[in-house]
């Protein structure tokens, strides 16, 4: 029922757009089949993620962006504005649409491109019950109540102990620590179990302290440090690698999401996100918190799997290693294969935050309206 609902959701607001648009322009109208191509349907339901998240928000609600302030509506109606448009055009003609609606400004560290890296949702085995390797538990948040409130800030090495966990949380699965380090690192996993259930684990909330890499204490000892071969590294080091995981402080607790195993030729439903957006592979990205969630960006950069460039994507997703005004991790999906590109992905590139025209400048030529927006910034 709840994949029906996630279809129908997706479904009628395409249907509404393809109604409002052969009202609106029946001439320029593109066939039906190009709302079904997967690049043009993935933006369609990013920007609806970023409305749907905007729309939450008390009307009270200001973003602030380098000294400029914004409300949602602000930001809302050029999104909404291209979500009805989104089938009227090319994709380079439909980038000169969004740039007549939004101010670019360009994301930089110092006189340095910002970098770039990519995520994605892990896909590991799971027990019901503790087995073998299968010992460690992906818990659920700390239970409310009479319980010490400051027990949700504990280390890693806290809950290590089988006593301690079973006071304070439930086991949604038990997984081995290799993949329970991935699943944290990257916020969520689809889990497959002994029973073939298959569900999803989505970041619930975490302890709030600062993650270390097991690389740091790895160098030298595993021939890779990519988190996704530590499971390699374990075989022959266990001591080693498990030693250098309980040695990061942080710690992530999990919701259960469940799944419907039917295949489905429809668009994938991803993890969730920050302030409950869902993340749309190659739409979504995570930034630091200066900048506003549900903000479109422009990413031009080059990956092993393509190059992108003026590629439309939005701020979905936080991440405590992602600092910096233009640092960028770009969520690449749970499709099988990805995590080799994922990983592979660490560059340079571009990042224009596009953020909403201001009133005074909806009247000029976009690079006046730059012009004159970026001197207000200074």
């Amino acid at each position: 029922m709840k994949q029906l609902v996630y279809a129908l959701f997706w479904f009628f607001p395409v249907l509404l757009i393809c109604i409002q648009g052969l009202g609106a322009n029946p001439k320029k109208v593109i066939p039906s089949q190009k709302l079904r191509d997967p690049k043009l349907f993935s933006l369609q339901i990013a920007i609806q993620e970023s409305i749907l998240y905007l729309q939450k928000l008390p009307q009270d609600t200001k973003f602030l962006f380098r000294g400029e302030t914004y409300s949602p509506n602000e930001i809302l109606h050029p999104l909404q504005k291209i979500q009805k448009q989104i089938h009227l055009y090319e994709t380079a003609e439909l980038l000169t649409e969004v740039k007549k609606l939004f101010q670019e400004v360009e994301l930089k560290i110092g006189n340095d491109l910002p970098l770039i890296t990519g995520y994605y949702e892990v896909r590991v085995q799971g027990k019901t019950k503790p087995e073998g390797h299968y010992a460690h538990p992906a818990l659920v948040p700390p239970k409310r109540g009479n319980v010490d409130a400051k027990v949700v800030s504990f280390p890693r090495e806290y809950w290590k102990e089988e006593s301690h966990w079973k006071s304070h949380s439930q086991a949604i699965v038990f997984l081995r620590l290799t993949d329970l380090h991935l699943a944290q690192l990257e916020g969520s996993a689809i889990v497959q179990t002994e029973t073939k259930e298959v569900f999803r684990i989505n970041y619930s909330s975490d302890n709030g302290l600062d993650y270390v890499s097991p690389s740091v204490h790895l160098t030298g000892v595993c021939p890779s440090l990519k988190p996704y071969h530590l499971t390699n590294c374990m075989e022959t080091k266990p001591k080693e690698v498990t030693d250098a995981i309980w040695k990061n402080p942080r710690y992530i607790f999990f919701e259960k999401e469940k799944i419907n195993n039917r295949k489905s030729s429809s668009f994938p439903i991803g993890p969730m996100g920050s302030g409950g957006i869902r993340l749309v592979e190659g739409r979504s990205v995570a930034m630091d918190k200066q900048i506003p969630l549900g903000f479109p960006v422009l990413l031009s950069f080059p990956s092993t799997k393509q190059t992108y460039h003026d590629h439309l994507a939005f701020v979905h997703d936080r991440g405590n290693a992602i600092q910096g005004e233009g640092r960028v991790d770009f969520y690449l999906g749970n499709e099988f294969g990805v995590d080799e590109v994922a990983n592979e992905l660490l560059t340079k590139g571009k990042v224009v935050l596009l953020v909403p025209r201001k009133k005074n400048c909806q009247t000029v030529s976009p690079k006046e309206c730059n012009r004159r927006q970026s001197k207000s910034m200074e």
